[in-house]
């Protein structure tokens, strides 16, 4: 597929243009620009996708499609996005601010989407929490099992697509009935394109971010 010179990131991504993404990605990072605004971009890409998917315009195969592509970004920038967050540590500030919390994240059945996802996790490793990721297209039952096994602080579920909404509902559910024995209410957290504050209320979570930074902020705030 040929590149038009100063197509958008976010627009290459979305015409499923591999090579010329991730050579934007690397001259980018190159010349030092911010990781975070190229991870911006990115997902903007992404949840263009999710919307023509939605529409019936993409099918499952150009989600698969942009979903390598992605994981091939994220592999030159969240290592960036680590080391920046670790360096405006002082003083041992990331145990400091997690006290050692942990955190279980995955992003819901049907969904495969996890550049959100995965940006928290970096965010939050650096930040000294115990993250134990789940992956993406994750089943009701499987979440449940993980929290059982876990005990988390805090639960991390992400959904870009609109048809994620009953796997969330579920997958919340399930959660609180079979945690309700050793925690009176464990701290859920939303995040993706397909949620905000009206979604949030409605299938029981405790608050919604699509900002991975912000996420950062009120997940500390949870379990403060």
């Amino acid at each position: 597929m040929s590149t038009t010179p100063g197509d958008s990131l976010d627009e290459l991504i979305v015409r499923m243009d591999e090579r010329g993404a991730l050579a934007q990605i690397r001259e980018r990072l190159g010349a030092g620009e911010d990781p975070a605004v190229l991870v911006g971009e990115c997902r903007t890409g992404m949840e263009r996708v999710g919307r023509l998917y939605e529409e019936g315009t993409y099918f499952i195969s150009a989600l698969i499609m942009a979903g390598e592509i992605i994981r091939e970004a994220a592999e030159l920038l969240y290592p960036r996005i680590g080391a920046a967050q670790a360096g405006t540590a002082t003083g041992g500030g990331a145990a400091a601010g997690s006290g050692g919390a942990k955190m279980v994240i995955a992003t819901v059945r049907g969904d495969i989407h996890d550049i959100g996802k995965n940006i928290v996790v970096a965010l939050l490793d650096a930040e000294g929490f115990t993250m134990v990721d789940l992956g993406v297209n994750v089943t009701p039952e499987a979440v449940a099992e993980a929290v059982e096994r876990e005990r988390p602080d805090v639960l991390g579920l992400s959904c870009l697509l609109t048809s994620g909404y009953e796997a969330l509902r579920e997958t919340i559910d399930l959660v609180r009935r079979q945690s309700s024995a050793w925690h009176p209410h464990l701290p859920v957290v939303l995040g993706g394109a397909a949620v905000d504050g009206m979604v949030s209320d409605r299938l029981g979570a405790d608050g919604w971010c699509v900002d991975a930074a912000r996420g950062l902020d009120f997940v500390r705030a949870l379990i403060a």
